[in-house]
């Protein structure tokens, strides 16, 4: 009897937490910056964060983000 070997596994690729991006995931923006995902959503909600929708995705726009942080371009 002859056995079929596995289909190889497939990984998700995970984008790179990069902070020179346009816009961030919130849990890449959460990762960079050190603040919960609550935090961003709150600061996002007194207007000192910047979120982009796009599809079904929320993003966070970079440059917000950099200026909430108090870092430079």
């Amino acid at each position: 009897m002859h056995l079929a070997e596995p289909a190889p596994r497939r990984t998700a690729s995970k984008p790179s937490r990069n902070p020179a991006a346009l816009t961030h995931t919130l849990n890449d923006a959460s990762h960079i910056s050190g603040l919960s995902r609550s935090t961003l959503y709150r600061h996002a909600a007194a207007s000192r964060l910047r979120l982009v929708k796009v599809g079904g995705r929320t993003l966070v726009d970079a440059a917000s983000l950099r200026a909430l942080l108090g870092v430079a371009e």
